[in-house]
């Protein structure tokens, strides 16, 4: 077997020599992958001397900027799904890159099984599909799809491009290196809501601070309208449907509308009011406490049982809200 490249080989052996090199170029990325993400996640970075993951890899590893941001997004996806990353080694870095762009916890152990069993074009096929479905209104959905791919596709999450100036990218930064300094952590697209959240209220003077408030005085500035086909259970937003997860915790809290009936809250507004004045509107999982975005959560399922005594409600903010119903 050739281990370095040699012209002028028979064709066997130069096709043997070509698929020994994609195969250690296969291994070594998903090393690459795995180590990029242990030292990003330890900070090793700085006891080799570099302020931030990018600054260590452009000049100890000579990477481009798009495969910083490449591997930055990768790393910080695994992070996510447990199931994805341990089976990194096994499957291989090509199909986990795709892997990634569309599954979710709920939907990750489903995109393992399909890797394992597709090759990888027909894995690329099946993304592509499930990525279509998921940006299309049900109405532009012209063909009749496996039966997994709406419920894959429900779980994709919607990507949204900003393009910057060379100077909004380098506020854009300065401004990220100054939340992580204060200690911010989270999910950014929350972040991003929650200042832009801010900058509504800050030009709003007729919006309470409470602006957690659904209902009532303290009504806030923005609505979020989500149907349900009363025929299949479908929840949709916008005309996209949503995931188990998000389904699930807007059923936990929210204000519901049928014809020729009365607009009902789920939690009865007093309730809410106490138990948000309980928990001093705050999140109460864990290392959270953000005061954006809260809803109220049912600790025992209503479907098992569980009522509207405010022992049974706390407050979570939609992210850590989204992620209890994830985890279940």
């Amino acid at each position: 077997m050739l281990t370095a490249f040699v012209p002028g080989r028979p064709a066997r052996e130069a096709d043997a020599a070509l698929k020994s090199a994609s195969s250690a170029e296969e291994t070594a990325r998903k090393c690459a992958v795995l180590w990029f993400g242990e030292i990003l996640a330890r900070g090793l970075y700085r006891e080799l001397g570099y302020s931030s993951m990018p600054q260590y890899a452009r000049a100890e590893l000579g990477y481009s900027e798009t495969r910083i941001g490449d591997f930055m997004r990768l790393v910080r996806k695994l992070e996510q799904l447990p199931a994805v990353k341990e089976a990194l080694p096994e499957i291989g870095y090509t199909k986990i890159r795709e892997i990634v762009q569309v599954a979710s916890p709920r939907t990750e152990a489903t995109w393992v099984e399909a890797a394992r069993n597709s090759t990888r074009a027909q894995l690329e096929q099946k993304v592509k599909r499930v990525k279509t479905r998921a940006a299309a209104k049900p109405a532009a959905v012209l063909f009749a799809p496996p039966a997994d791919e709406p419920v894959l596709a429900a779980e994709v999450p919607v990507r949204v491009a900003v393009e910057f100036t060379p100077e909004q990218h380098a506020r854009w930064e300065a401004l990220w290196e100054q939340v992580q300094k204060r200690g911010a952590t989270g999910d950014r697209a929350e972040m991003l809501l929650e200042a832009l959240q801010c900058l509504v209220l800050s030009n709003d003077t007729t919006i309470s601070n409470e602006d957690s408030f659904p209902r009532g005085k303290s009504d806030p500035s923005i609505h979020i309208h989500v149907h349900q086909c009363p025929d299949c259970g479908q929840v949709e937003a916008n005309g996209r449907p949503l995931g188990r997860a998000d389904t699930a915790r807007i059923q936990c809290d929210a204000v519901v509308s049928a014809p020729g009936k009365r607009a009902a809250a789920t939690i009865p507004p007093r309730t809410r009011r106490e138990v948000l004045a309980r928990d001093r509107h705050r999140c109460q999982a864990p290392g959270c406490g953000r005061t954006r975005f809260l809803e109220v959560h049912h600790k025992r399922p209503r479907a098992r049982g569980g009522t509207h005594e405010p022992a049974n409600l706390v407050t979570l903010c939609a992210s850590c809200h989204r992620l209890w119903h994830e985890r279940r």
